[in-house]
């Protein structure tokens, strides 16, 4: 693959990573409630870490680099669920308003 090619696709890639992630922080500002906070973040940094992940595989060039990578990946998709479900189990066992936000509204 030619380096243009190559800059290009990783730039591309990092680039839509970093977007992804940008968004996420926004999510997390917008919204009030922690558990619709977490659920914005941990949806949404998964991807962010994919293409990231994909740029750095294309930018580097060579295969040695890529089992490290996909390694990282791994660990990052393991711990981020695992993390965010003890924090959200951790906020509905401490926080007596948590109730209020979690109740169902019925359809008539």
């Amino acid at each position: 693959m030619s380096e243009t090619v190559r800059f290009v696709l990783s730039a591309v890639l990092l680039g839509l990573g970093v977007i992804t992630m940008l968004v996420a922080v926004l999510g997390v500002f917008r919204f009030k409630f922690v558990l619709n906070r977490m659920h914005c973040a941990s949806v949404i940094d998964t991807l962010g870490m994919l293409l990231i992940m994909a740029g750095l595989v294309v930018a580097s060039g060579s295969l040695a680099y890529i089992p490290k990578l996909a390694l990282i990946l791994l660990l990052l998709w393991i711990s981020s669920p695992l993390a965010s479900h003890l924090v959200s189990r951790m906020e509905i066992t401490t926080d007596e308003s948590a109730g209020e936000y979690m109740k169902k509204k019925e359809v008539e």
